[in-house]
């Protein structure tokens, strides 16, 4: 059957480059909360990246995706991983493919509005190692959704959220919903070492009635293992993108007393190159019969955390004294780098569904 076809914005090109000089540029003011992260997303929506590679669409497109968020990462990782949100969000409605969620991406793929993606516990759910943070009781035509989202971003009045429930009979659902649908309550932004932009808080789901059209699909399994690579290869390249950055601002420190980091710097640039492959690879294979398996991604999205972190780690060394400012761009990418351990799914989890792999 021939897949539906995802609506593109119909708005004129623009360069890749310079959307990246915009974002680069606003790195800093994102990082003192001056501004919103979402303001990316038109950007990017304007080069035609956004919709790139979605679910029942792929043509190819995945891997360009996956680079040009580790682009973004590379500047500025608010930007990024607010993006990184509403193409997952995208995702979902894609792979959903019903007359609901194509409607609702007609309203993304410009990036005019949020994606907001709360589909940790699903995640969890899947893996084994947790359970469904919301539950949704049929009544008639409709479903009553409770429960609460402890973290997802991209949190505004006008965004779309895409989340999983546990019906009163045992079915596990995922359901896609406007975020100022009554009955849902967004807590006060989190105050965060990094990421203060991007929208972010806890979500309370209380009494909120949605209509059946609303259920993205039932099949809770199948569903999510289809989109789990894209999932996981969009988280690395948030990690990649950091990396790169941090590392060739450790390389042009080598100077003086500081050429004793000159093997930390090539061992880890080494890292990151077979990271960056192995990311790039799998996006190119993904929906081939050459894709790669669930231990392969969830080991690559590790690696490129654990890289992303040891070079925070070691720009901030070689930057010394300067790079401790608060408001020095070394100093932002630590703490924005500290950020990949517990962005879900956490190291801890990576590394518990990893050990039930083997």
């Amino acid at each position: 059957m021939t897949a539906t076809a995802i609506p593109v914005s119909t708005s004129t090109p623009v360069d890749l480059d310079s959307v990246l000089e915009t974002v680069a540029a606003r790195a800093d003011d994102l990082d003192r909360g001056e501004g919103a992260a979402r303001d990316v997303l038109p950007l990017l929506a304007s080069t035609g990246a956004l919709d790139a590679g979605l679910s029942r669409n792929r043509d190819g497109g995945l891997s360009g995706m996956v680079e040009t968020l580790a682009q973004v990462s590379a500047c500025c990782l608010s930007s990024a991983f607010t993006a990184w949100a509403h193409r997952m969000t995208m995702e979902y409605l894609a792979q959903a493919d019903t007359p609901y969620s194509r409607d609702l991406l007609t309203t993304m793929v410009t990036g005019e509005r949020p994606g907001v993606t709360g589909m940790a516990s699903a995640f969890r759910e899947l893996a084994g190692c947790g359970s469904l943070d919301v539950t949704a009781t049929v009544e008639g035509e409709e479903l009553v959704l409770d429960g609460t989202l402890r973290w997802a971003s991209n949190l505004y009045e006008d965004a779309v959220l895409v989340t999983a429930a546990r019906t009163t009979t045992g079915d596990r659902i995922l359901v896609a919903l406007p975020v100022d649908t009554p009955g849902v309550t967004v807590g006060p932004p989190f105050s965060l070492m990094a990421l203060g932009s991007t929208a972010s808080s806890f979500l309370k789901i209380e009494n909120v009635r949605i209509g059946a059209h609303q259920v993205l699909t039932s099949d809770f399994e199948a569903f999510l293992t289809a989109v789990r690579p894209t999932f996981v290869m969009l988280q690395t390249a948030l990690c990649v993108g950091l990396a790169t950055t941090a590392l060739e601002e450790a390389r042009s420190s080598l100077i003086g007393v500081n050429a004793v980091f000159a093997g930390e710097v090539d061992r880890l640039v080494g890292k990151l190159a077979l990271v960056r492959s192995a990311m790039t690879a799998h996006a190119r294979a993904e929906a081939t019969a050459h894709a790669a398996g669930r231990a392969e991604l969830l080991a690559m999205r590790l690696q490129a955390a654990e890289v992303a972190f040891e070079a925070a780690i070691l720009e901030t060394k070689s930057a010394g004294g300067k790079g401790y400012a608060s408001s020095s761009g070394t100093s932002r990418r630590m703490r924005e780098a500290v950020f990949f351990p517990v962005q879900s799914p956490s190291e801890a989890q990576l590394r518990w569904e990893l050990a039930t792999c083997a």
